[in-house]
């Protein structure tokens, strides 16, 4: 009877020392995974820089670009609102403004800054 409590005592120690083992592991792994998508999130978040610095440069790049063009076609704008209407005139303007709007919208959130003082 002894040699069967001695062996139950000790059947119940591997038990717990496994497990005690076991969760060690366990929690070995988690602080290895935990590492692992810290890595992994610094990683995403230097690309996340890298793609939104080169989208705002490529929104500026266009913005220099569309300068011209839209200083030209406000010049045109304006010399044929002179010929409208008033009342043709006046939706012209409105539309312009709108336009403007818009365009102060989209900019800042491109940061990109204020109207070009040639387009205000």
């Amino acid at each position: 009877m002894a040699d069967l409590t001695a062996t139950l005592k000790d059947a119940a120690y591997v038990t717990v020392g496994l497990g005690v083992l076991g969760f060690q592991k366990a929690q070995v792994r988690r602080v290895e995974l935990q590492k692992q998508v810290a890595g992994q999130a610094k990683l995403l978040e230097s690309q996340l820089q890298d793609a939104s610095k080169s989208f705002r440069t490529l929104a500026q790049d266009l913005d220099a670009k569309f300068v011209p063009v839209r200083q030209r076609v406000e010049g045109r704008l304006d010399a044929l609102s002179v010929r409208l209407p008033d009342q043709a005139r006046s939706l012209v303007e409105q539309a312009r403004a709108a336009a403007k709007q818009t365009e102060t919208q989209v900019r800042s959130t491109l940061g990109l800054g204020g109207l070009n003082a040639s387009a205000a």
